[in-house]
This record gives structure tokens, sequence and C-alpha cells, in this order.
């Protein structure tokens, strides 16, 4: 299992990357819920990536050069909407890329807002309400708690600051409106 250093340094240098050639990126999953929740163990990062302006031979020598296992070919396939995953050679940590199609997983990368990543880092993020969506959208598919518990996590720690009428529609188009009201009602602070 990886310590908490070694996952700084192998995400850290991943957003060096992103930031050094100007890529439009956002963190999502497990990290994003860190962002806005409590905190809680993740064994890799999640990012959002648009295809738009991103070269793929700058973005794969930088990583190579700060010892990334990265495969150009991977890359260029997930660039018409795809996966594909950079691992750190020295602490073997994975970063997971997805270059969304989906018009709402493009909006939440367009909305993206920038926070501290670490004491060095500030880095782009979707919004609050964006992990919210996509966690619902989550335990929907896989009905696995976790999920609800990060959603429990982040109304716990944004609360008033999320856009809960853009949650309600959302949860209500997914069938998931009174899973997403319990949360919101049992997790407010006074």
């Amino acid at each position: 299992m990886s310590t908490a250093y070694e996952q700084g340094q192998a995400f850290g240098g991943v957003i060096d990357v992103l930031e050094a050639i100007g890529a439009t990126y956002a963190i999502w999953g497990g990290m994003a819920v860190v962002a806005y929740g409590e905190p809680r163990f993740t064994q890799d990062m999640d990012i959002l990536l648009s295809p738009k302006q991103f070269s793929v031979s700058l973005f794969v020598r930088r990583l190579q050069e700060t010892h990334y296992h990265v495969d150009e070919i991977a890359v260029n396939r997930a660039l018409n909407g795809g996966f594909f995953n950079v691992i750190h050679l020295g602490y073997h940590i994975k970063t997971d890329f997805y270059v969304p199609t989906e018009r709402e997983l493009l909006a939440m990368l367009a909305d993206r807002v920038e926070l501290p990543f670490d004491e060095m880092r500030r880095a782009a993020y979707i919004t609050p309400t964006s992990i919210i969506v996509t966690k619902l959208r989550a335990y929907e598919n896989s009905e696995s708690t976790r999920h609800l518990d990060d959603i429990a996590s982040i109304v716990r720690l944004q609360g008033k600051k999320l856009d809960q009428a853009e949650i309600d529609v959302a949860a209500a188009q997914l069938g998931m409106l009174g899973v997403w009201r319990s949360l919101w009602e049992g997790n407010q602070r006074p």
C-alpha cells in the first residue's frame, strides 16, 4: 500500500505536467471527494481530460522524463472518448484519465474550479455539486454504499454551498431523488 507521501509525489507530478503543458483537465472521483469532503483513502487519482489543444507527444515526453509509464498509443486512442492511465515507475501509483464525450461530463469539465492541491500546488477540480451528481450515478450503477458515504461527507462539509436545485433535478432524472433528499436532510450541520 502506498503512503500519503508517495501518493502526493506521484499525483503532484501528474498535476505539474498537466499545468506545464496547459491541458484542460479536472480531478474527479475520490480525490475530488477528499477536496470537498472528509478525508478518506483513495488508491488512485481520476482525471477528466479535454482533447482540445492537447499535445499528446509533449504530455508523454514530460511524463516519461519525470519517471512515469504512459502508452502514447493508448493516449491517442482515448482522445475520441475513452480511458488511459499513467503509472509512476518508482511508486507504482496510478492516475486514471477519461476523455469524455458525454455532454454532462463535458459541462462538468468546463465548469471546473481551481483549488489547493497540496502545500505547493493548485489544481482543477469538478465542482462539489458535480461530484455529488457523479456519485449518485455511480451508486445507481453499482449500489456501493461508498458513493453514498462520499455524498454524505460532502454535504456535511459543503452544505449550503451546494446547488441543491441542480442536484434535485439530476437526482430526479436518475430516479434517485429520495436517496439524495435523505442524504441532504440527514447530513446538514446546524
